[in-house]
Parts: structure tokens; C-alpha cells; sequence
């Protein structure tokens, strides 16, 4: 059982370095590592070990995980980790004001518009 002190305390080093590395993954693929992957990494023994490491980390906030799910590891707002994420909300944002400062130029508005509607049609992903 985790006592609420133990929540509380800093990560040990080798919980830094497990937190690390799911960082690292994540940015680097865009989803995070399995279990297995973790213990490889760090040549445990098994995989339990990782296991622990992780759940460890989801007590104390640093991560979230999906139960049911492969690879949803997840960072929280705890750490101060920024991970660029980017949405479908904020790509046609950012479609808009290019649209917006590219009016006059009908290639760049035309192709600009047609992303915009293959986003929001499914066409494009």
C-alpha cells in the first residue's frame, strides 16, 4: 500500500530515469512506451519491475495511463514537462490566420481551404 508520505516524497533516481525515458518516447513517437519496452530500456529483469516503476509514477502523479489500453502513457501537468501535442482544433487555427494573411494570394488560399476542408470532411487525417 502507498502511504500518502511516500506520495509526497521526491522521485527516487531510478523512478527519474524511468520518467525520462516515457518523456523521451513519448516526444520522439507520439505515444507512449509498453511495459515491456521500459524494461528492456533498462535491462530488468522482468518486466514487473518496470511495472512497478510505472505504477509508482502513476501514484504520484507524473503519469496517466488508460486501463484497457495498449501504450497510453500519458504525462501529466505535475512534472513541468511540456510535450508538443498538436489538435485538429489548433491545425485549423492555424489554417485561419494563414488564410487570413494569404488572402490575396489565391494558390496559397486555395490549397489552405482545401486542407481545411479535407480536416474537417475526414478526408485527410
Amino acid at each position: 500500500m502507498t502511504t500518502k508520505s511516500t506520495l509526497d516524497k521526491p522521485l527516487s533516481r531510478r523512478q527519474q530515469e524511468v520518467y525520462d525515458f516515457v518523456a523521451d518516447f513519448i516526444e520522439s513517437n507520439g505515444y507512449g512506451p509498453s511495459i515491456r519496452e521500459i524494461a528492456d530500456a533498462f535491462m530488468f529483469a522482468s518486466a514487473s519491475t518496470a511495472f512497478k516503476h510505472v505504477e509508482t509514477l502513476i501514484c504520484k502523479g507524473y503519469l496517466n495511463h488508460k486501463a484497457g489500453g495498449v501504450r497510453t502513457l500519458s504525462l501529466t501537468d505535475k512534472s513541468g514537462k511540456k510535450i508538443a501535442m498538436v489538435s485538429q482544433a489548433g491545425v485549423l487555427d492555424w489554417i485561419s490566420q494563414q488564410s487570413n494573411q494569404h488572402a490575396k494570394d489565391a494558390t496559397i488560399y486555395a490549397l489552405l481551404t482545401d486542407l481545411q476542408e479535407g480536416i474537417q470532411t475526414g478526408r485527410i487525417c
